[in-house]
């Protein structure tokens, strides 16, 4: 009887204890979602600093208290806040701007919106010299810059939007990208202007793997006819804005509006921003964050970039002494290969070395560099850190060919080879025939260490045939490298 009496004394003063409880103490949800009808929005301009300030209020003016906002701001771009009393950054351009407002709180979020705009008065960034480079005071044509290496890439933010892949020269040429054109025509404004669209003579856009608007994917990244359909747009306004956090000026160009590339529904469907990462008279870097991972395609205007001019060499004969590769020359060199079509090795081709000639043959098709890989490895050269090189190498071609990758890295580290502003793994393309290959006042550097040049005890040539069609034959002899040597 007396541990009976103790159970229902505890269950009495557990229940007083509960009824005491009001609900200003009770933390957990109750039911009661916010409704919009009793809130109200206060926007505060400051004209001088083009910035807008936005304050939760409740219906009779106070500041709003067990709740919070969900902020969504147009400035140009789409800006979202749950703080009462959020001030936007710098909004360069004078204009209209909208915003909308729910208010949340411990039970969920209300169902009503409020909408407004606010207005500010003055552009407060000159984008002359922008339109200028854009549009060449008219009207100008850019197409994707097949030959650059990284015109295209993808990576994890804005300031690595390559840093997961990036594409070698003219690793898209299977595709419908290459011939495509987007023109930017001056407008009445600075700050907006006509944008135009073309999918070039094959009238084809290229998608990426899991792009449904055109139909459905085929599992890989894939090129289709898409102007006209889907309600696609090859013509419309493009914006420009001005990015403060980045400090980057942005191209906004309206939903459904075509583009070399279409990375991600979320492209297509919305108004997408694209970031000036880079923009001179010739070239052009765009970036923009496809919903989760970021893009880039480098852009180029009429002809491609001319390479810096060789500097003239007198060049020493491939036997002397003074030729530091001579030993590459030479019967005994260690080979090495890694020949794989579609990444997976094969043993269709041919690496043999005579009569000082190495003949390289590619019995089947490659579809991507470094599927191809063709070396001659362990070579005594002797390379110093510092110095200035001049290298020639003497390649015959059974057929043209715009995709080899030639160079020499040091024996152990392929990371670590000569190097010029034009000369860095280069992509060259070969005429059939005979093709000398020469850069002149090279440098051994490392790519992974920029300020650390190393020096060689002994060197790798590599050449790469990767993106090859089948029986693909090289033929390559009179390797010099020497200390460099100006007429």
């Amino acid at each position: 009887m007396k541990h009976i009496f103790y159970n229902i004394a505890a269950v009495l003063i557990a229940l007083v204890a509960m009824t005491a409880c009001s609900p200003e103490d009770f933390n957990g949800a109750d039911g009661n979602i916010p409704e919009t009808s009793n809130y109200q929005a206060k926007v505060d301009v400051n004209q001088d600093e083009n910035t807008a300030t936005f304050t939760l209020l409740d219906k009779n003016g106070n500041e709003a208290s067990g709740v919070y906002p969900i902020w969504e701001i147009n400035t140009g771009s789409l800006v979202k806040s749950t703080v009462s009393g959020f001030t936007t950054g710098k909004i360069v351009l004078a204009g209209e701007y909208s915003y909308t407002l729910k208010v949340g709180n411990r039970n969920g979020v209300s169902d009503g919106t409020i909408s407004g705009t606010f207005t500010i008065n003055t552009t407060r960034f000159d984008f002359s010299d922008y339109v200028a480079k854009l549009t060449a005071g008219g009207t100008k044509e850019w197409r994707v810059y097949a030959a650059k290496a990284e015109h295209m890439g993808c990576g994890e933010s804005l300031a690595s939007p390559t840093g997961w892949w990036k594409a070698s020269p003219h690793d898209k040429d299977a595709e419908g990208i290459y011939d495509d054109r987007i023109t930017f025509a001056k407008g009445s404004s600075l700050s907006s202007g006509d944008y135009k669209y073309s999918a070039g003579v094959d009238g084809l856009t290229f998608l990426n793997n899991g792009v449904t608007k055109f139909g459905a994917s085929p599992g890989s990244d894939w090129s289709t006819a898409a102007v006209g359909k889907a309600g696609a747009k090859s013509d419309a306004t493009y914006t420009l804005g001005y990015d403060a956090a980045n400090e980057m000026v942005t191209i906004t160009l309206p939903a459904n509006t075509l583009f070399p590339y279409i990375a991600s529904d979320k492209q297509f469907d919305g108004a997408t921003t694209y970031y000036l990462k880079d923009l001179n008279d010739k070239t052009m870097t765009l970036a923009w964050d496809a919903g989760g991972i970021w893009w880039q395609l480098i852009l180029v205007n009429g002809e491609d970039e001319k390479a810096e001019e060789q500097i003239p060499v007198n060049w020493c004969d491939v036997n002397s002494d003074l030729n530091l590769g001579k030993a590459f020359n030479a019967e005994g060199v260690g080979l090495d290969q890694y020949f794989a079509p579609g990444w997976t090795q094969s043993q269709n081709y041919v690496f043999e070395y005579k009569d000082g000639v190495y003949n390289i043959t590619a019995g089947d098709a490659t579809y991507e560099q470094w599927q191809a890989q063709f070396k001659l490895v362990g070579v005594p050269v002797k390379l110093e850190a510092g110095e200035f090189y001049d290298i020639s190498v003497e390649v015959e071609a059974n057929n043209a060919f715009d995709k080899l990758t030639w160079k020499i890295a040091k024996d152990g580290n392929d990371n670590q080879f000569l190097k010029s502003d034009t000369y860095m793994q280069s992509v060259i393309k070969l005429k059939k025939g005979k093709n000398v290959i020469t850069f002149t006042k090279v440098k051994t550097k490392d790519s992974e260490n920029a300020d650390q040049d190393p020096t060689f005890d002994k060197a790798n040539m590599i050449f790469d045939l990767g993106g090859n069609p089948a029986g693909l034959s090289l033929k390559v002899s009179n390797i010099i490298i020497q200390k460099h040597n100006p007429k």
